[in-house]
């Protein structure tokens, strides 16, 4: 739901006062003054959608700061579950499995081609929520915050694009 243009210059004034402070917030929590940059830009994105809109300064600056934790925190999560992920797909090779041969190549290649086309033909819904999910290691209640949809439908749309994949890949 977007917010009249007067409470959106009023947000926009609050948020801009409080800019500074959460980029050093951020920078400081995060270390990284790059992912603090584009973790400010993403809350600014999301101020047209705060819903109720709070009724003071402070409690907007509270609401900047609780989100800009959030998204730190999220953040986190999601570099945590990337290294998880590479560290467990290193970690299980020796040196000799780390050099393919042009055979393990090609069916690589064809195996990734055809998840490819298996995630492309997913609904958009599906894709979003599958990516929230198991690559930036949300939880079904924080997908459903960020897609704006109910946790029962993230649940629902996360079966059916694992179905989906998981049939796919078994006629294969």
């Amino acid at each position: 739901m977007a917010i009249n243009a007067e409470t959106n210059t009023h947000l926009n004034r609050v948020y801009l006062a409080y800019r500074p402070a959460l980029l050093r917030f951020l920078t400081l929590s995060t270390h990284s003054p790059e992912m603090a940059a584009d973790l400010v830009q993403e809350l600014y994105l999301r101020l047209p959608y705060l819903h109720p809109v709070p009724d003071s300064d402070n409690a907007i600056k509270a609401w900047l700061f609780k989100v800009a934790t959030n998204m730190a925190t999220d953040h986190f999560r999601t570099e945590k579950r990337r290294s998880e992920l590479v560290h467990g797909h290193f970690a299980e090779q020796d040196e000799t499995e780390l050099t393919p041969t042009p055979e393990k190549i090609a069916v690589d290649g064809d195996q990734l081609r055809q998840l490819q086309a298996t995630l492309e033909a997913l609904p958009k819904v599906c894709k979003e929520v599958l990516y929230l999910s198991r690559i930036e290691g949300l939880t079904h209640q924080a997908i459903a915050e960020r897609l704006g949809i109910s946790k029962s439908w993230v649940e629902k749309k996360l079966v059916q694009a694992l179905d989906h994949l998981r049939k796919a890949m078994a006629d294969d």
